[in-house]
């Protein structure tokens, strides 16, 4: 495990320790010394006798120990690195969201998985989660897909300091980093968006130094002809995540604990309501172990993640330029091409060299 932060101790060590002995935690790293021992007492409230080797940095790990899957939970503008390091030495491994902070990382990424066979993962537990796959199966009984609309919102303070707050290590806000899921359920559900508008409210502290935008309102629109709503916020008074599709025959409404069915007259149909026995960490952990050797698998990884970041790309630039921005299909189309070819496509717009959000920066 590289990175033992909260989102490591709250699901990944819980979920690892119910996977013993299919999985073993034989070592963990992070910066912070202090870590080993908030490690050790999670290991220990959970009745784990684990005791893994701990370092303070990735590449002394590495050098040491040879595992046979990694987790990496660092902060974001530390994965590529962290990434290439697991491609070269052939260790598969999960990473936390985002895929990439740009558009040309992202194509790095895709580039390092081809030269080295490699395996990645992101961790994207709405995928796994049984209220969304129903969700997803779903929509082939609400008949042909008009419209949606999507809400995910927070109240915390966590972006406010340390690397959250700036754009150039968190790569962004409410978008790229706490929006990430959403955005990659609506791919998942819906596909990559042809056309984006995106814009974003003023800061809620103005006065204060972070950088990201909080909170965004846009509209996706797809080539098929559906359209959608997506409002991304960090910092309102109450959590809440909703999403409603509306087809021909009827319409979902989905939310973090319930899935329900209306048909055209709006009268219930089907309902099923969200298990919290259900760890979404532990189903994916299952599956990476089933697909280690499934080549495919991998490169649907890296398709997904390079539209994500695509559509995320074109939310920060249409913030950016006040305008409607035509996401860039024919750099998702093929990723077979040559290594070059494809950095040469991604550099090719605007604001690419640059975390993505860095192109919004004064206009939140």
């Amino acid at each position: 495990m590289i990175g033992i932060g909260g989102r490591t101790l709250k699901d990944y060590v819980p979920a690892l320790v119910g996977l013993f002995p299919q999985i073993e935690i034989i070592a963990a790293c992070d910066v912070d010394a202090a870590a080993e021992d908030r490690l050790a007492y999670e290991l220990k409230k959970l009745g784990s006798t684990s005791r893994p080797r701990f370092f303070r940095d990735h590449k002394a790990l590495l050098d040491e120990v040879q595992p046979d899957i990694a987790i990496v939970v660092t902060p974001h503008h530390t994965h590529v690195d962290v990434s290439k390091d697991l491609f070269q030495r052939g260790i598969p491994f999960i990473k936390e969201k985002p895929f990439a902070l740009s558009l040309p990382q992202a194509y790095e990424l895709a580039d390092a998985v081809e030269k080295h066979d490699g395996h990645m993962r992101i961790c994207v537990q709405r995928r796994y989660n049984p209220l969304y796959v129903r969700a997803k199966a779903a929509l082939q009984e609400i008949g042909e897909v008009r419209h949606f609309d999507a809400v995910y919102q927070l109240s915390t303070d966590a972006y406010q300091a340390g690397w959250r707050a700036q754009s150039a290590t968190s790569g962004g806000g409410a978008i790229i980093d706490m929006g990430y899921h959403i955005i990659d359920l609506l791919h998942w559900f819906f596909g990559m968006p042809s056309l984006v508008y995106a814009s974003a409210a003023p800061k809620l502290i103005p006065s204060a130094a972070y950088d990201i935008e909080e909170t965004v309102l846009s509209n996706l629109s797809y080539e098929n002809g559906v359209t959608g709503t997506l409002r991304l916020s960090l910092c309102e008074a109450s959590k809440e995540e909703l999403i409603r599709i509306h087809g021909a025959d009827g319409h979902i409404r989905l939310t973090k604990n319930s899935f329900e069915r209306f048909d055209r007259s709006n009268t219930l149909v089907e309902r099923v309501d969200g298990d919290r026995a259900v760890d979404s960490t532990s189903v994916l952990l299952v599956d990476v172990l089933d697909n280690l050797s499934n080549r495919e698998v991998t490169r649907r990884e890296v398709i997904d993640g390079v539209q994500i970041t695509t559509t995320i790309e074109s939310l920060y630039q249409s913030i950016s330029q006040k305008s409607s921005v035509k996401t860039l299909n024919e750099r998702t189309s093929d990723l077979c091409v040559e290594a070059g070819d494809r950095r040469r496509a991604a550099h090719s717009g605007s604001g690419n060299s640059v975390p993505l959000a860095e192109a919004a920066t004064g206009v939140v």
